[in-house]
């Protein structure tokens, strides 16, 4: 089903009663992603999520805020706006939400790379492939202010 970003896959369902694990602002620097990656194995150690789960939202997570980072510029051009990530759930699913100030939808990498990118970067773009190929779901939408949110979800506890 296309989203705000035109991609196909999941909408957010606003119905499901989510139940907030943490919510942390974060820098819109490069030291975000291994602070973001460090809470979240801290917030699933704590809620007793297994390892495993752990270490794939761990990675997905550290994808998400990586992208809101490199790519979440305010219509203005800074890089100013807030970057959060959240973790919520319901009985048997985890959610992660990362919302940057762009209104930019993510994308997926095609054709020729843009200018100033290192088409030979074999990481470059390869961010959605992982978190579809990880997550049971993920879509985004606006925020409701300004900016997106990008969110993903797991199956399991």
């Amino acid at each position: 089903m296309p989203t705000d970003s035109g991609l196909v896959h999941g909408v957010y369902d606003s119905g499901r009663s989510w139940l907030p694990l943490t919510r942390i602002p974060l820098p819109h620097k490069p030291e975000a992603a291994p602070r973001a990656r460090r809470h979240t194995r801290e917030v699933l150690a704590l809620r007793r999520v297994d390892a495993e789960l752990t270490a794939t939202v761990e990675l997905v997570v550290s994808e998400l805020v990586t992208n809101a980072v490199r790519h979440g510029v305010c219509l203005c051009g800074c890089t100013r706006g807030p970057v959060s990530l959240s973790i919520l759930r319901t009985e048997n699913r985890l959610r992660v939400e990362v919302a940057d100030p762009s209104r930019t939808p993510p994308r997926w990498p095609a054709g020729p790379a843009p200018a100033g990118v290192d088409a030979s970067d074999p990481e470059e773009g390869r961010g959605l492939l992982l978190v579809t190929a990880l997550a049971a779901d993920w879509g985004d939408h606006a925020g409701p202010i300004r900016g997106k949110v990008v969110w993903c979800e797991f199956d399991g506890r």
